[in-house]
């Protein structure tokens, strides 16, 4: 036999005000998917959290672009006046 999923608690509370037209339409979106309106809230908020982060994590180039990213790269560097500056100033800097 297998054990049951540990869920984990829940501590933490959302709230949200809504219109009557909103809340008739969640309502009826939970109930055609056969579940409870907070589970149908929060499964619909989670995927679409997830989703935003995702976009906003993953860079997608195309093969033009990641070939001129990878080259500038590749370029050597060169240095920047203000941190030569900075370390000529405060050589401890250097040695963290």
């Amino acid at each position: 036999m297998s054990e049951p999923a540990v869920t984990p608690s829940r501590r933490h509370r959302l709230e949200v005000r809504v219109t009557p037209e909103q809340d008739a339409l969640i309502r009826q979106a939970a109930d055609l998917e056969d579940t409870t309106v907070t589970a149908f809230v929060l499964d619909t908020v989670t995927a679409r959290a997830k989703g935003v982060i995702k976009q906003r994590q993953d860079l997608v180039l195309s093969n033009e672009a990641f070939d001129r990213f990878i080259a500038e790269l590749d370029k050597p560097a060169e240095p920047a006046p203000e941190l030569v500056e900075l370390f000529k100033e405060n050589p401890a800097l250097r040695d963290e």
